[in-house]
């Protein structure tokens, strides 16, 4: 059980800082221009009273498409919009008009979610009347609801919930989003250009109290993975830069070429990027079975 608890905590770490030396300090702290990046806009969608307990995950399917076109096949284990409204039994989205190629970005906390994209709003929401979902009217919106899900559509986006949840999870009031968080914006800085991330929960307690796995991507073959992980201190930090590195060496060759860097500034922390193999089949390996540096942090 420990260890299955552990698997979940770590799921969401992250892997950045593909450029910099193993030595070489990297802070967390603002890039310097004030424009939120695609990954703070989308999960300004999720409150933070929404996250405890549930994994954020973002994705920019929109460039995933884009890379596919180079390799089909890279993609298809970290490429895909996780959302439960996807995949779960209870609701046939192309029934109902949606398809995954309508998504551009896809922001999931837990059974909520918000979808950017290019929707026929008119013909789903056609479909989902004559499907048996009931029209009414929450918090001044018009939503759609059946069953425990909960939609809200429009030609550019569409909200969720499910499993009984509403929408509450993806409406945050001002200032209460993910993106006003500090420790999710350290993390997203430190994260850099990823396509995908998954978020652990959330632990002001714990050592390692948020951290995030990413999806970084040059091209369609020269793909890697990223761990960044805020703790509780700047010893804390380097004791985990020490550990991750150990690991490095313990199971060489497989992390071969990873670097690990400790973040400074108001965040500290640590940071490390691994490439995916020239021989790998698949991206987002860190992610999917060689989660070892996750499970370093996770025991510190």
């Amino acid at each position: 059980m420990r260890r299955a608890r552990e698997r979940i905590r770590t799921g969401g770490m992250a892997f950045a800082c593909l450029l910099s030396a193993l030595t070489t300090g990297c802070s967390s702290g603002s890039g310097g221009d004030d424009s939120p990046s695609a990954l703070m806009d989308a999960v300004g969608h999720i409150s933070t009273a929404g996250t405890k307990g549930a994994q954020v995950s973002y994705l920019d399917a929109a460039r995933v498409r884009s890379l596919e076109k180079g390799d089909s096949r890279r993609f298809r284990a970290v490429g895909q919009a996780g959302s439960p409204l996807m995949t779960g039994y209870r609701f046939n989205a192309h029934a109902y008009g949606l398809d995954p190629a309508m998504i551009d970005t896809d922001v999931t906390n837990g059974y909520a979610g918000h979808w950017q994209g290019s929707f026929d709003a008119d013909h789903v929401t056609a479909k989902l009347k004559a499907g048996g979902f009931t029209r009414r009217a929450w918090h001044g919106e018009t939503v759609w609801t059946k069953d425990g899900i909960t939609l809200q559509v429009s030609k550019s986006e569409i909200s969720f919930g499910y499993a009984g949840k509403d929408l509450s999870a993806v409406r945050p009031a001002k200032g209460e989003s993910v993106a006003d968080d500090p420790d999710y914006r350290a993390l997203g800085d430190c994260l850099g250009d990823v396509y995908r991330v998954d978020f652990g929960g959330k632990d002001p307690k714990d050592p390692v109290r948020l951290s995030a796995t990413g999806q970084l991507a040059k091209s369609a073959k020269q793909t890697s993975g990223v761990i960044c992980a805020l703790t509780d201190g700047k010893r804390t930090a380097e004791r985990a830069a020490d550990r991750l590195k150990s690991v490095i060496r313990q199971r060489a060759p497989r992390f071969d070429g990873a670097k690990v860097t400790v973040l400074t500034g108001d965040s500290p922390g640590v940071k490390v990027t691994v490439p995916d193999r020239p021989g790998d089949k698949r991206a987002g390996r860190l992610l999917i079975s060689d989660i070892d540096l996750q499970l370093a942090l996770s025991r510190l």
